[in-house]
């Protein structure tokens, strides 16, 4: 009687696991948007990224008086919403505007290059094997295919910014007014860092009296930026013989910087940006982190970054626009949630990697 009790019980999870799979099976579509379909796992993938989004914005947010560890997330607000609502409303969105994206290329027989697409699979493999995202997505039931396909799809909105406002886009920016803007916002510098995690007092002591001493060298012009590199960092290792055939800057040495929410964005902007060019000038990074001698250049001086910020200039210049125009279409398009597909993914289940 004991094992007839033991079959049955063992048949009955049996019976049950294959329910629970026949009720949600393999690539349900839990999101249609106008012509575009998406699987509950892609959409579990938009949850968690939206999650990791929602996470960093309270961060930012916290008080000096409370700890990053130990949240309770959900208590927060962001953006004004509640935290869940927050995350479930930016999900759905996010793919509201995939399938905007989406149906725009098409409509315009537009599509990702072989390039591109090869670079989305490159990168999600990467960061799946190497940064651990396997560890994340998939306890939460999101495979590689599903996350690879995601961050395909990622690449539509390039696709369509360029066919709108690059050249001889049907909403081209003029050529004049892109490299006025960039000159106008854009700077480069030589930048020589030190940091000084994991070091002594004594040792802090040196580097800052050596940075000290290189300011001073490169102001009475004894040294020239690359030297003061070299003496730091020792000599470069780069074959100088290279196959690349790419166009390159003048100066090796020198770094682009960009405002907040360009891609270029520095923390040194503001400072280099007020700093005449030639001016050099140490900066004491907060907290004592470290130093930074910064040697000013003239971006004007180089034809190389014309072609190389382009792209980047043209978003800051047709960006708001762009995305109020997606956020628009996106809206009008007809959305069918399948609910029972879509509840079964809780902001509050999401399954954190284990702490290592």
């Amino acid at each position: 009687m004991k094992n007839f009790k033991r079959i049955f019980a063992s048949a009955l999870v049996l019976i049950m696991a294959l329910t629970v799979a026949a009720c949600h099976p393999k690539d349900e579509i839990a999101v249609t948007v106008g012509d575009v379909e998406f699987t509950s796992a892609y959409y579990m993938c938009a949850l968690i990224n939206a999650d990791s989004e929602a996470k960093s914005k309270v961060q930012v947010e916290l008080s000096d008086d409370e700890s990053s560890t130990d949240i309770d997330y959900y208590s927060k607000k962001v953006d004004g919403k509640d935290y869940v609502t927050w995350v479930e409303d930016t999900a759905m969105d996010s793919l509201k505007k995939i399938a905007a994206y989406k149906t725009l290329c098409k409509e315009n027989d537009l599509e990702i290059s072989e390039e591109d697409a090869s670079n989305a699979e490159t990168y999600a493999s990467y960061y799946w094997s190497s940064y651990g995202y396997s560890s994340y997505f998939e306890p939460n039931g999101v495979g590689e295919n599903t996350y690879k396909q995601y961050m395909k799809d990622s690449y539509y909105s390039s696709v369509y910014f360029e066919h709108l406002y690059c050249k001889d886009g049907t909403k081209e920016i003029a050529a004049d007014t892109v490299k006025s803007k960039m000159y106008e916002t854009f700077v480069i510098a030589d930048m020589l860092q030190a940091s000084f995690s994991e070091k002594s007092e004594d040792e802090i002591t040196q580097i800052k009296d050596k940075f000290n001493n290189y300011v001073t060298e490169l102001k009475d012009g004894k040294k020239t930026f690359e030297e003061v590199y070299v003496d730091y960092n020792g000599p470069s290792e780069e074959n100088e013989e290279t196959e690349s055939e790419e166009p390159k800057p003048k100066d090796k040495y020198a770094s682009v910087l960009g405002p907040e929410d360009s891609a270029y964005e520095s923390d040194q902007y503001e400072t280099v940006k007020a700093m005449a060019v030639g001016e050099v000038k140490l900066i004491e990074l907060d907290d004592n982190a470290g130093l930074i001698i910064a040697v000013k250049q003239d971006i004007t001086a180089d034809s190389y970054y014309i072609d190389n910020l382009d792209l980047a200039t043209r978003h800051l210049i047709a960006d708001d626009e762009f995305e109020k125009d997606i956020e628009t279409y996106a809206g009008k398009m007809k959305c069918d949630v399948n609910n029972y597909a879509v509840k079964q993914f809780k902001v509050k289940k999401i399954k954190e990697p284990s702490a290592s």
